[in-house]
C-alpha cells in the first residue's frame, strides 16, 4: 500500500500545487521583476503583414475587414492577407466584396483562395513561408482590435531581443461566467510570465513576430498559438504581453462549442509537453519555472485527478479512516460539480466554479486521451 499512497499523494500534491499555489507564486515572482517601461515608437515604422485564416467566414469576414480598415497605422506600411482555406460558403465573395465598400477605401489587401480545405496549420506555412523578412501579424477572423495595436507592436519591435509580440484576450460576451472567469485567469496567468520568462504560447485571436524567426509548423499542429511563439522564445528571443493592446472576441460561444474548444485545447496540451519538452531545461530558469509549472502540469492534471480517485477507492477499502473521508469529499465533490453542470442556474458561486473546472479538466482528459490515440489529425474546421 506504500507505493499506491505515494500515488495518492503525489498525485493531490501536484494538482494542489497547480491550481492552488502555482498561480500566487507566479504572481509573486512576476511582480519582484521591474515592469519594462512602454518603449517609444520608432521614428520610421516598420512594414507589417496581417494574416487572416478564414474557413467559412461569411458571416463575418466583411466587419473584420472595416475593422483592419480602423487601425490607426499608415496605409502604404500595412498588408493584408485574407487567407480563404477552400472556402465553400462565399466567404471569397463577401470580403472582395466588403473591400469595395467606401470605408476599406484604400486599405492594401489581398485575397488568397486555396481550392482546398488543407488546414489552418497548412494555409499559415504556405502563406508566412512565402513572406520576406518583416514583421507578421496573425488574427481570427472574429477578433476586433484596439485601433492603436500595431503602433504598439511597432515599438516593442524596436528592441531586437523582442521576437514575439502578444495581445490582451477579451470576450466581448462570453458564454457563461465560468468561461469570463476562464479567460481572466488565462490573461493574468500569461502576463505575469510573459515578466517572468516568457509565455507558454499566447492568444491566437492576435499576436505578432518576426517572419525571419518562423519555422514551418508540423502538419498536424493543434495549438498554433503556442508552438510557434514558444519556438521562438525557445530560440532565445522575448515575447511580449501588452495589456494595452486589446483583441475582442466578438463570436459568443455556446456551451457545446466551449466543450469542443477545451478537448481541443488538451490535445494540443500533450502534444505542446511533447514538442517543446527542452523549454525545461534549467540553463533558463524562468522559462523553465512557467514550462514545467503551468503548460505541462496543466496537460497531466485531468489524468493525476483519475488517478487520484482511483487510488483513494483502493485504499479507502483497505486502509486508515482517512482515505475514506478523503473519498467522501472527493465524491461530494465531483456529485457537486455535475449537479451544477446540469442546473447552474442559482447554484452557488462554489458550486459553479467547481462544474466550470471539473468539465475543463473532463474534456482535457478526453483530448489528451485523442492525442495519446492519434485521432486528432482532422483538417481545421469551425467550432459551430
Amino acid at each position: 500500500m506504500t507505493a499506491l499512497a505515494i500515488l495518492f499523494w503525489g498525485s493531490v500534491a501536484a494538482i494542489l500545487y497547480h491550481h492552488v499555489l502555482y498561480p500566487p507564486l507566479l504572481r509573486l515572482l512576476a511582480r519582484a521583476k521591474a515592469p519594462a517601461p512602454m518603449p517609444a515608437p520608432p521614428n520610421e515604422l516598420p512594414p507589417i503583414t496581417l494574416v487572416i485564416p478564414a474557413y467559412q467566414e461569411a458571416g463575418f469576414i466583411a466587419r473584420k475587414l472595416a475593422d483592419c480598415a480602423r487601425l490607426a497605422y499608415p496605409r502604404d506600411k500595412l498588408k493584408i492577407i485574407v487567407a480563404c482555406d477552400g472556402c465553400t460558403d462565399g466567404t471569397e465573395a463577401t470580403a472582395r466584396a466588403a473591400l469595395r465598400e467606401p470605408d476599406c477605401a484604400g486599405l492594401d489587401a489581398e485575397i488568397r483562395a486555396f481550392p482546398e480545405n488543407r488546414g489552418k496549420v497548412a494555409v499559415l506555412n504556405a502563406v508566412v513561408g512565402g513572406l520576406c523578412d518583416g514583421i507578421v501579424g496573425l488574427s481570427d477572423v472574429s477578433a476586433s482590435l484596439s485601433p492603436d495595436c500595431l503602433a504598439r507592436a511597432a515599438a516593442h519591435f524596436t528592441d531586437a531581443r523582442v521576437g514575439v509580440v502578444a495581445a490582451t484576450y477579451v470576450l466581448r460576451s462570453a458564454g457563461s461566467a465560468g468561461e469570463a472567469r476562464y479567460w481572466r485567469y488565462q490573461t493574468a496567468i500569461k502576463a505575469d510570465e510573459a515578466a517572468l520568462g516568457g509565455p507558454i504560447g499566447v492568444h491566437g485571436a492576435f499576436y505578432l513576430f518576426r517572419r525571419g524567426l518562423f519555422t514551418p509548423l508540423e502538419a498536424d499542429t493543434i495549438n498554433d498559438d503556442v508552438i510557434l511563439p514558444t519556438r521562438i522564445v525557445a530560440a532565445g528571443k522575448r515575447a511580449v504581453y501588452d495589456p494595452g493592446m486589446i483583441a475582442t472576441e466578438e463570436e459568443r460561444t455556446v456551451r457545446a462549442q466551449e466543450f469542443r474548444r477545451r478537448v481541443r485545447i488538451g490535445s494540443g496540451n500533450l502534444q505542446q509537453v511533447v514538442r517543446l519538452w527542452r523549454l525545461a531545461a534549467p540553463t533558463r530558469p524562468g522559462l523553465a519555472f512557467v514550462f514545467v509549472s503551468g503548460k505541462a502540469l496543466r496537460a497531466f492534471v485531468p489524468f493525476l485527478m483519475v488517478l487520484a480517485l482511483v487510488s483513494n477507492m483502493v485504499l479507502a477499502v483497505s486502509s486508515s479512516e482517512i482515505y475514506r473521508i478523503l473519498l467522501a469529499g472527493q465524491i461530494g465533490f465531483y456529485a457537486l460539480a455535475a449537479i451544477a453542470m446540469l442546473e447552474p442556474q442559482g447554484m452557488p458561486r462554489v458550486a459553479r466554479f467547481a462544474a466550470y473546472l471539473v468539465e475543463g479538466h473532463a474534456a482535457g482528459l478526453v483530448g489528451g486521451v485523442r492525442q495519446m490515440t492519434g485521432r486528432d489529425r482532422e483538417r481545421w474546421s469551425r467550432a459551430g
